[in-house]
Formats: C-alpha cells, sequence, structure tokens
C-alpha cells in the first residue's frame, strides 16, 4: 500500500493540490498529515484534489487555532484528526502520527517499539531514517515557507520503503 505523507501545510492551497495530484497519480490510498493544516479550507483543498477514494487522517499542529470548527469542517469532508496525537495500522504496520512539538515524545515514540512508523513534523526539516527496526519520519514542510523547498514522503508499506518527493 502506497501512503502519501506531509506536513506543515500552512494553507499552502497551491502545494496541497499538487502534493495531492502527485499523491493520486502515485497510487496512494492513504495520505497522512503531521499537523499544522492551519484552517479547515486546507482539510477540504486536500479532499478536492484526492477525490473520494482516498482515506486523509491526520493530527493537530501547534497552528490550528479553532479547533472545534475544523473539526466540523474537516468531517464533512471525510477528513480524519486523530487529536493531538494518534495511531493507525494498516496491512499489519502500526503508524503513530504526531506533530512533533515536543522532542522528547517524537524520541519516546520511536524508541517504544509500539510502532513500525513515527510520522511526525513542526520542525519543517525532512528527517528521513531508521531507529532500530522504526522507520522515522519528518516530511520537512509542504509549505516551503521557510527552508524553500516544498517536500513529502511517498510510503510503501510493503517493505516500509520511503521516497522524499520535492515539488
Amino acid at each position: 500500500m502506497l501512503i502519501g505523507v506531509v506536513s506543515d501545510s500552512h494553507d499552502n492551497i497551491y502545494a496541497i493540490r499538487k502534493v495531492a495530484e502527485l499523491f493520486k497519480r502515485a497510487g496512494a490510498s492513504l495520505v497522512i498529515h503531521a499537523g499544522d493544516w492551519v484552517s479547515p479550507f486546507s482539510a477540504k483543498a486536500f479532499r478536492e484534489a484526492l477525490g473520494q477514494d482516498v482515506r486523509i487522517l491526520g493530527v493537530w499542529g501547534n497552528n490550528e487555532g479553532e479547533r472545534l470548527y475544523f473539526q466540523k469542517v474537516s468531517s464533512q469532508f471525510g477528513v480524519e484528526i486523530l487529536g493531538d496525537a494518534g495511531s493507525v495500522e494498516i496491512g499489519g504496520v502500526k503508524i503513530g502520527v504526531y506533530h512533533g512539538t515536543s522532542p522528547i515524545i517524537v524520541e519516546s515514540m520511536v524508541k517504544s517499539g509500539l510502532f513500525d512508523v513515527v510520522v511526525y513534523g513542526h520542525t519543517h526539516k525532512l528527517d528521513v531514517r531508521r531507529d532500530g527496526r522504526t522507520l522515522v519520519l519528518n516530511p520537512g514542510e509542504l509549505c516551503g515557507y521557510l527552508t524553500g523547498r516544498s517536500t513529502a514522503v511517498m510510503l510503501e508499506t510493503d517493505g516500509l520503503r520511503a521516497e522524499v518527493v520535492e515539488l
């Protein structure tokens, strides 16, 4: 199964549409967003660009101000918000998702042995590495505002292979 992984889209609708088109063409069946969507129209933009056949889930970042309204709008578009952190099991692969505002929590998730993959964001810096049996993924910033690079990751669950994509 192919999973698209993003973080820190910060309302960049152009980047959201571009990465969604890329994920859709590649055949992704799930997109995971590690937070800092910022406003609910970002969730709407993902849904519109991906269509109804791709599952979208994510967590809160530190920049979603109006969470109740965001939750209401995103659920209308079939976007699942897991809260501040969450996990999902896909094809026998357990994935932990957290925005990453606390590095000690990120590393605790990685070292816990509970997850095959840990997805986080917040730093706006790519981090694709193995720590023991755990694959650690920070897809960098989708928005491209801080680094000038708009990046995402495509995760293949068969063999836990990750490919960084730059828009």
